[in-house]
Order: structure tokens, then C-alpha cells, then sequence
């Protein structure tokens, strides 16, 4: 008698063993569900927008005019000299060099009057020729909508950012738990990445689903934590910072003082021997002799190059201010390359194009995951 209520009292345990995976996975698929289903018109929105944005911005890089002189490069001074024979009533601000061959220098001028208004001019730093000019215009009608859209979601800053924050949050929570609800056992692993040939109805919309969710997950999660990021700043700055603490970082060793850098060839001079394994992008000019040179700088090695290595020049003692990210502690490392994974910056073209298609999987999950819904509902 005892050993046949031992073998119930077993058979019990394990039947609620059993049970408790397959009762959590049922909560979870609905809470999945029903999340998605409340919130993906304005998380569609965030990734839409944010797509819009990343074409709009490679659109004018490709507009820039290219070069079609060979040669050696000219001048630093010389580039800006050409550039300011162009519009004799600005003062330069600063020179971006050319990335690589067939890329033209850009020299920024500002407008004095307020709002400020900025001018780049296109110069080729071999023949020196003007190729031409483009005013920034910081947001035109269509970028602001865009922008207010993935930022704020229309709504005014104090409301729109907190809430395009827990849209993140939210986002972060579809992610973990659509890769629960996905795993496979251990016979359907191939197939779990895959849409099955000749799948049709539910089945076609599940594969599509689970096929996008899984392949797309890990670009949905980093921009989904990086967006976090961006609007509570100040608390998930913290947060990094507790799990890595700061450690005393060696000071740089001291450069030898030398007179302050006289034109900008100088200073890109001075800047390449400061920072040998970095290479110089961009030199902003002083407005006054008092102020210094400023030097832009990205690393040659793997990596983000945002933000950049600047490089200070004081115009009486001499002295170099070198701010290289690189030397930052583990947690501003972290926190700079969430920033950079999220914008696309110095991240590569490749990155680029996958973030764009990730702004276009919460259409696609939502598409699919309605249908799923509505053919399951429709066939009981």
C-alpha cells in the first residue's frame, strides 16, 4: 500500500513538473501576443522612421560630388583658401579631409545671423577646383516629421521621449521572449531558422514570424537596449557603471612642449605625431588667434569611431589636450559603442544596411503575427 502511494505521489510530481514549462509558455505566449498586438502601430512607427532616416542620410553622402583629378593632395590652407575665394564674406570654420580617393574636402563656413545657418564647400584637394556647395539645413519639413516621429513619436519632448523609452523597453521584452517561445527541441533545429518549402496559411505565417524573429533578434535587441539608452541617459549610465566600475586609467605620457601650430598643415603635423595609430579627419580652424587648433582623429584599428580622437593645441604655452576615447573606462566604452551600434556611426556600410532592414521587421512580425491571431481564432 505504501509503495503504491509512493508511485502516485511520483507520478504526481512529475505530471506538475511537466506541466509548469507548458503553463509558464502559454502565460508567455499571451502576454506576447497581446503586448504586440496593443503596441505595434508605434513601434512600426519607431523602426519606419528610423529607416527613413538612415536612407535619408546615406542619400546626401552619396549626393556629395566626386573627384575626378589625380595626383598628390594639396595643401590643408590651400583647400580652405579655395574654398573661402568661393564666399570671400564667410570666415572657415572647419575642413573634414577626404575620406579616400574620389572624396572631395569639405570646408564649413557659418553665416552669422540667428538662427545660425552653416554652408559646406565641396573643394578637390588636388586641383583645388570648387565643385560646389550645399547649405545644412538641420531639419528640412520631411527629416523634422521623421525625426519627432522616431524621437518623440509626435508628441511633445517631455512626454514623447519617456514614452519612445518604454516603447524600447517593451521591444527588449518581445525580443527575450520571442527567442523563449521559439526555441526548438532538439530534432527542429534546422528548420526553426528556415520557412519551410511549400508552407502555406498558418503554416507560412508561423515560419515567416519565427524565421524573421530569430535572424533578426540580435539587431532588435542592440537597438532596442541602445534606444533605452538614449532616452533615460542618466539611469542606464548608472546602471553601467555598477556592473563596470571605474579603475584608475595611466596618465598619457607628457609630449614635448613646441610652439603652437601656425596654419592647419601644421596642426595635422603635430596631431599624426601625437597619435601615430590614429588617422586625421578633420581639423576645426580658430575664430581668433587666442584659440586653439582643434584636431579630429579615428582610429585606423576595428571599432567605432565615434565618438572621435580630438586632439588640443593651447595657441601660448604649447601644451597637447589629447581626449582619445580608446584610454575611457570599460563603462564609457560600453556607453559610446551603444550610441554608435544605434546611430549607425563609423560602424560600416554592412551595419548600416542591417539596421535599416531592422527598422523593417516590426512591420513584418506585426503582418505576420495578426495573421497567426486571426487564423487561429478563425478555425475554432
Amino acid at each position: 500500500m505504501n509503495e503504491l502511494a509512493t508511485a502516485l505521489h511520483r507520478s504526481q510530481v512529475e505530471a506538475a513538473t511537466k506541466t509548469r514549462p507548458r503553463a509558464f509558455r502559454r502565460v508567455l505566449q499571451t502576454i506576447h501576443l497581446w503586448v504586440g498586438l496593443i503596441l505595434s502601430i508605434p513601434i512600426i512607427l519607431i523602426g519606419l522612421s528610423g529607416s527613413a532616416l538612415l536612407v535619408q542620410r546615406e542619400i546626401l553622402s552619396w549626393s556629395v560630388p566626386t573627384v575626378s583629378s589625380t595626383g598628390e593632395n594639396q595643401s590643408i590652407a590651400s583647400m580652405v583658401a579655395a574654398a573661402q575665394a568661393s564666399v570671400p564674406t564667410l570666415r572657415a570654420n572647419s575642413v573634414e579631409l577626404p575620406s579616400s580617393r574620389g572624396r572631395p574636402a569639405l570646408v564649413q563656413f557659418q553665416f552669422a545671423n540667428r538662427p545660425p545657418r552653416n554652408i559646406e564647400v565641396y573643394v578637390d584637394p588636388v586641383s583645388l577646383k570648387v565643385l560646389g556647395s550645399s547649405e545644412i539645413v538641420r531639419r528640412g519639413p520631411i527629416r523634422d516629421v521623421l525625426v519627432t516621429m522616431h524621437e518623440y513619436l509626435m508628441f511633445p519632448g517631455h512626454i514623447g521621449l519617456p514614452l519612445v523609452g518604454y516603447m524600447a523597453v517593451v521591444m527588449t521584452f518581445m525580443g527575450f521572449s520571442g527567442l523563449i517561445l521559439w526555441w526548438p527541441k532538439k530534432s527542429r533545429w534546422l528548420s526553426a531558422f528556415l520557412v519551410r518549402r511549400g508552407a502555406r496559411g498558418l503554416r507560412l505565417h508561423l515560419d515567416l514570424h519565427h524565421a524573421a524573429g530569430i535572424w533578426g533578434s540580435v539587431l532588435l535587441l542592440i537597438l532596442s537596449i541602445s534606444g533605452i539608452y538614449l532616452a533615460f541617459p542618466q539611469s542606464v549610465a548608472e546602471t553601467v557603471r555598477a556592473v563596470f566600475p571605474s579603475h584608475l586609467v595611466a596618465d598619457d605620457p607628457p609630449f614635448p612642449r613646441r610652439p603652437a601650430p601656425n596654419d592647419p598643415d601644421q596642426a595635422f603635423e603635430f596631431a599624426a605625431a601625437a597619435v601615430p595609430d590614429a588617422r586625421v579627419t578633420g581639423i576645426q580652424l580658430p575664430r581668433t588667434s587666442e584659440r586653439p587648433y582643434m584636431v579630429q582623429m579615428e582610429t585606423t584599428g576595428f571599432g567605432p569611431s565615434i565618438p572621435p580622437i580630438t586632439v588640443a593645441f593651447d595657441s601660448k604655452s604649447g601644451d597637447i589636450s589629447i581626449d582619445d576615447p580608446r584610454a575611457y573606462t570599460t563603462a564609457n566604452k560600453v556607453l559610446n559603442t551603444l550610441y554608435a551600434l544605434h546611430f549607425s556611426l563609423g560602424m560600416g556600410g554592412v551595419w548600416t544596411f542591417l539596421v535599416f532592414l531592422a527598422g523593417l521587421l516590426p512591420l513584418l512580425l506585426a503582418i505576420t503575427g495578426l495573421n497567426i491571431w486571426w487564423l487561429k481564432r478563425r478555425s475554432r
